[in-house]
């Protein structure tokens, strides 16, 4: 089963924000982009992704996120960058997730929000 996690950010992630939270999930990580580079995944020394990293959508409908996610979001308005970011099953999978996520976050302002444990 997947661990699912979506960051929320107040702009739109540049390169060099993408660069940071890559280089935050594990510099030693390789990097493929998959889906005609819709995807990028994070993956290890066998190149079996650990991560995958979707291209950020913009929402800008009030209501839109709560649509999207099936729960209230009072802490993150439209307009907003959705970045979708899944972890396979696999120790430390979940970890490098989260620590991109953090870092975009970190950068843009905004929030996560997990299948777990809801926004932070």
């Amino acid at each position: 089963m997947t661990y699912d996690l979506v960051a929320l950010v107040d702009g739109r992630p540049s390169s060099e924000d993408v660069l940071a939270g890559l280089v935050a999930a594990g510099e030693k990580l390789g990097v493929r982009a998959v889906s005609g580079g819709a995807v990028v995944q994070l993956c290890d020394d066998e190149h079996l992704p650990l991560v995958s990293i979707e291209l950020p959508l913009l929402i800008q409908v009030p209501g839109e996120l709560e649509r999207m996610l099936g729960t209230p979001v009072d802490v993150v308005q439209p307009p907003a960058w959705w970045v979708e970011i899944r972890a396979t099953a696999r120790d430390g999978a979940r970890e490098l997730a989260e620590r991109y996520a953090a870092t975009l976050v970190d950068r843009l302002g905004g929030r996560v929000w997990s299948t777990r444990k809801g926004t932070n």
